[in-house]
């Protein structure tokens, strides 16, 4: 049996060995850090998906605007590049909308036709539309092209953190696009 002096030396040698003092501060800080680096995996996962949107809804704008008139067959190769925009992501729950917007001699708008992913007709024609319009946009005499996409994000991790933030499970990401026609005064459609 050691000796008390022998014994407090020994649990004074304890408080003064700073090995493991490394392993135990790594230990404690690991969970933030994964939270952290998942947190910045996950921000920077939603924000290349908003980019990809906005891009779509400026490109379809886009490619119309630069025509006088488009087909259906038009119209659905510009929703394949839009497709295309989103990859490598999925672009299954990808909703694109192209439109083509007048506005009449008090600047009111309404839709001279529409068409999505499917090639339907998701806005009426004649009815104003079901977005709001910039007043700056709205000039009497004049029509717009308007490109809008739609897109839920579903982050990675979001059912493991689907009980502490329940929004979680899908996050909405959308943008329209305005643009005017560069070669005539409206767009027109051959559905």
């Amino acid at each position: 049996m050691p000796k008390p002096q022998e014994f407090a030396k020994r649990i004074a040698s304890l408080f003064g060995d700073k090995r493991g003092v490394a392993a135990v501060e790594f230990a404690l800080i690991l969970p933030f850090l994964l939270i952290l680096f998942l947190g910045v995996a996950e921000t920077t996962n939603a924000l290349n998906h908003d980019r990809k949107v906005s891009q779509i809804a400026s490109t379809v704008a886009d490619l119309v605007a630069q025509a006088e008139t488009i087909n259906a067959a038009e119209a659905q190769d510009i929703m394949v590049a839009a497709d295309e925009i989103m990859a490598p992501y999925s672009s299954s729950t990808l909703q694109v909308i192209i439109a083509s917007v007048s506005f009449d001699e008090d600047g009111n708008p309404e839709v001279d036709w529409s068409v999505d992913q499917d090639g339907a007709n998701p806005w009426a024609v004649g009815a104003e539309p079901p977005i709001e319009i910039p007043d700056t946009i709205a000039v009497a005499g004049t029509s717009v092209v308007v490109g809008q996409s739609f897109y839920p994000f579903r982050p990675t991790f979001a059912e493991l953190a689907q009980t502490i933030f329940p929004r979680a499970t899908s996050i909405p990401m959308g943008d329209s696009y305005f643009l005017r026609p560069r070669l005539t005064n409206r767009v027109q459609y051959n559905g």
